[in-house]
């Protein structure tokens, strides 16, 4: 039996978010033939522990666990894998647990990059002078030194100013990054969204940037589909 791709996500009490983790799922089943399913840290089941039994049970010993996380932390570090041992599952399988969706790799990088930029032109983002990078926020520094890192690389990408913003722990917040982006000339910014589906927190991100251009989160963007293909290990067939 081949292998088997489990995308975890978060979760959220929003069923928007649910319904675009499982819209990757079948883009991700057609693009390798494989079998892919989700589960959910909280708020949604399946939990990973039962997904992974799921799947071991079903006859599959080759296991892709692809976290839709961007950034090191809490979940990634001690959740992901207290869940995979919790489940049981690795006398008989073999479970490869992906990194989070921001790289070093240049390739990821290149990937995550394009699927932020073709969200911004579809927000109608192209003719700005600064961006702010909106993401989930953490109280872990080097989370959000990745997200830093990955604003400037989408400034540079750009040619233009773009700083990060985080929704929730510490700020700045996306209308104090607006304003500084403002109070350093910039006269027309845009939002990009470091977010997989809808929720709770990319609505807040929305209602603090008021008339500012705020791209949609990721969800089947080609590009994005595209890097979890290369996290997953798996190759497309179409």
């Amino acid at each position: 039996m081949g292998p088997a791709v489990l995308l975890l996500s978060h979760g959220s009490r929003d069923p928007r978010a649910a319904f675009v983790v499982d819209e990757l799922v079948a883009v991700v089943r057609r693009r390798t033939g494989v079998e892919v399913r989700a589960c959910h840290l909280d708020f949604t089941d399946p939990t990973p522990d039962v997904a992974l039994q799921d799947l071991a049970t079903a006859g599959h010993d080759d296991i892709r666990l692809v976290p839709l996380l961007f950034t090191p932390g809490h979940h990634l570090g001690t959740d992901v894998p207290t869940a995979v041992a919790a489940s049981g599952v690795t006398g008989i399988a073999d479970v490869g647990i992906a990194p989070g969706l921001v790289t070093d790799d240049p390739r990821d990088r290149a990937l995550l990059l394009r699927a932020l930029t073709d969200r911004l032109a579809e927000a109608g983002a192209d003719a700005v002078d600064g961006l702010v990078l909106a993401a989930a926020g953490s109280s872990h520094e080097p989370a959000r030194d990745v997200v830093s890192g990955l604003a400037r690389d989408l400034g540079e990408l750009h040619g233009i100013p773009a700083v990060a913003a985080f929704a929730s722990a510490d700020g700045p917040r996306v209308d104090e990054a607006l304003e500084a982006l403002r109070a350093d000339g910039c006269a027309r910014s845009a939002v990009a969204s470091l977010f997989v589906a809808p929720g709770r927190l990319p609505d807040a991100v929305t209602a603090r940037a008021g008339q500012v251009p705020v791209a949609d989160p990721l969800g089947v963007t080609p590009a994005f589909v595209d890097l979890l293909l290369r996290h997953a290990g798996v190759p497309a067939r179409v």
